[in-house]
């Protein structure tokens, strides 16, 4: 069984409608269609893992929109038991708002609704609303679902930027979903790590654009002394927020040589965040810092009075979050509650885990695939001269 599929759940269009991109004549503005949505949420997913020689962790996504019975407009029913979870993306719009189908696609998402009751609502059903405005489906208004709103995008988003804010708002919601799941408390900062010399105006943007009121995506950010009152203990309340969140590094030409900056990337290597790294870098960097590395880096160009770069980076972010989510949640599933002397990493295990964890580990787990034979060697080394050789280094697959 999986741990989490995705099924993607569209209105296939008839031959009579109009293509799947179409444009609007009197500006020649295209925007995505529910295909378009649909491919877009594959190929993210197909991707989500830690690639290593070509092998990556993937998430499972399914299509629902073949109709599965001659002159029916809806597909077959989900099939649930697949997956410990599951999530159920709706792209609702004029095709299947149309009268003549309405009726079963109301049929067929109140079967979806039962379902997810019947397991206990472990599974999440999130609805993307008509592009047009079209009310939304009967069994989501009977429950008060709310519909991410579409027509509204076109206010405040250029069209080509559509199919990343869907994304940003699926995975936000997983992740989101996923923590209520199991009682996690407490909201998952962003926390902008940067140095002020020459990464504050980018961090700034970031900052400014999560929290504009035109962004409809609820993310929240920790952005340094502004968090700050009057009396605070800052290395403390840094280290907090760190410790409960994601690391979001606008690694600058001068990142790497200023102290706060590693004192910041380091604690969120030793809490096991997730941190994605934000290459801004223009001219030179004098040194790295040996332990901002092993994990993603994504190189931006952000242009003085320009947002686009903005959310491809945060879906960045939550989805490297989401991964880390993922593998803790294999984990649990599969071996329970571990032992005060397993070392559970949501990376490839580095040096600086070695030689920093609290304990002695007798295991080290983390995601497939495994390390390449020059990593493994240097790994294998520290831990027998550290343990003798009584470590054992394994991945997921490798405990199955």
């Amino acid at each position: 069984m999986e741990a989490l599929r995705i099924h993607v759940v569209w209105a296939k269009r008839r031959p009579s409608h109009t293509p799947r991109r179409e444009a609007n004549a009197a500006n020649r503005i295209v925007y995505p269609k529910s295909q378009d949505y649909s491919e877009r949420i594959s190929r993210h997913f197909d991707g989500i893992g830690m690639e290593r020689d070509g092998v990556a962790h993937r998430v499972p996504v399914r299509f629902w929109s073949e109709p599965w019975v001659d002159g029916s407009a809806t597909p077959k029913q989900i099939d649930f038991s697949r997956a410990a979870f599951n999530v159920v993306i709706l792209l609702y719009d004029d095709t299947m708002a149309a009268p003549s189908v309405k009726d079963e696609w109301e049929t067929y998402v109140e079967d979806i609704h039962q379902a997810i009751v019947s397991r206990g609502n472990v599974d999440l059903y999130m609805a993307f609303g008509d592009p047009a405005g079209a009310s939304p489906l009967r069994p989501d208004i009977d429950r008060q679902i709310q519909y991410a709103r579409r027509d509204k995008w076109k206010k405040s988003i250029r069209p080509d930027g559509f199919e990343t804010h869907l994304l940003l708002h699926a995975v936000f919601k997983i992740r989101d979903h996923l923590k209520r799941i199991f009682r996690r408390q407490g909201d998952e900062l962003l926390f902008v790590s940067h140095a002020k010399l020459d990464g504050d105006e980018t961090a700034s943007a970031i900052v400014d654009y999560v929290n504009s009121r035109d962004n409809d995506v609820p993310l929240e950010t920790f952005y340094d002394a502004k968090e700050l009152s009057p009396g605070d203990n800052f290395a403390s309340e840094f280290s907090d927020a760190i410790r409960g969140g994601t690391l979001l590094a606008i690694v600058s030409d001068a990142y790497d040589s200023r102290p706060w900056c590693v004192f910041e990337l380091t604690e969120a290597k030793r809490a096991r965040r997730p941190i994605v790294l934000a290459d801004v870098g223009r001219v030179r960097i004098s040194r790295t810092y040996p332990y901002g590395a092993n994990v993603p880096k994504v190189k931006i160009n952000p242009l003085a009075g320009e947002t686009a770069w903005i959310e491809p980076l945060l879906v960045e972010c939550l989805s490297e979050g989401l991964r880390c989510d993922l593998f803790n949640l294999e984990v649990s599933t599969l071996l329970g509650p571990t032992s005060d002397d397993v070392l559970v990493l949501p990376r490839p295990p580095e040096l600086f885990d070695i030689i920093d964890c609290p304990f002695q580990p007798t295991r080290v787990i983390y995601p497939d695939p495994p390390l390449a034979n020059l990593e493994a060697e240097l790994i294998d080394k520290a831990l027998y001269r550290i343990a003798d050789g009584t470590v054992a280094l394994q991945t997921l697959s490798e405990i199955k």
